[in-house]
């Protein structure tokens, strides 16, 4: 943004070096308030485009078709959230100073790998945690669970102040968001059970 304005700047002052320029400083002037107003016009149409969703809501196309920093087994890759469309995906917020996070990829892990066709469960580091790299492989080795890396999107879709930061897609919609309370062998195979019921009523009847 800094760099941008700077260039803007000097284009403007240019223009002032035109001995037969017309009133060279209000023409300066000018450029500079409109070179700078398409400037902050386009940032807030960014801006705009990641919005926030709640419980309920349909989730666009955009959304799962995102590309993200995912670590898996060592290695990134750059995929987006498509594969995991079909499933009940849980999106976990987390961060490797929160040690009540950690405490649940034990039991997310071995549920993921319970019901592997029908639920997911993707880690969420944010950006702004400060993390990196190393730290979350060194605390994923014991599990087999992926996570988004530097993450400034999903944390935009899904706003929170605290961790761990649970939400629960289902069926294309935001089916819940919760905290570490609700995230429980209970909970989920409930939840599951209700996907099956849905699942079942969406494929087409046979005639008699």
């Amino acid at each position: 943004m800094t760099n941008k304005i700077t260039i803007y700047i000097v284009l403007a002052m240019l223009c002032q070096k035109k001995p037969k320029a017309k009133r060279p400083k209000l023409k300066a002037y000018v450029l500079i308030a409109l070179l700078l107003c398409l400037n902050f016009g386009a940032m807030a149409q960014d801006q705009t485009e990641i919005k926030p969703f709640y419980v309920g809501d349909l989730l666009p196309e955009t959304f799962w078709q995102q590309e993200h920093h995912i670590y898996a087994n060592g290695k990134i890759n750059r995929q987006t959230l498509a594969t995991y469309k079909e499933k009940l995906l849980v999106l976990d917020f987390w961060a490797t100073w929160c040690g009540s996070c950690i405490k649940k990829f034990s039991l997310l892990d071995s549920l993921q790998h319970q019901y592997p066709h029908e639920l997911a469960v993707l880690l969420v580091n944010a950006k702004k945690s400060k993390d990196n790299q190393a730290l979350v492989g060194q605390t994923l080795e014991a599990y087999s669970l992926s996570s988004v890396l530097a993450d400034t999107l999903l944390s935009l879709n899904f706003p929170h102040r605290m961790l761990p930061h649970y939400v629960w897609l289902h069926n294309g919609r935001v089916f819940a968001i919760t905290d570490a309370t609700h995230v429980n062998p209970y909970m989920l195979t409930t939840v599951l059970a209700r996907y099956r019921e849905i699942k079942s009523y969406n494929k087409p009847k046979k005639r008699p």
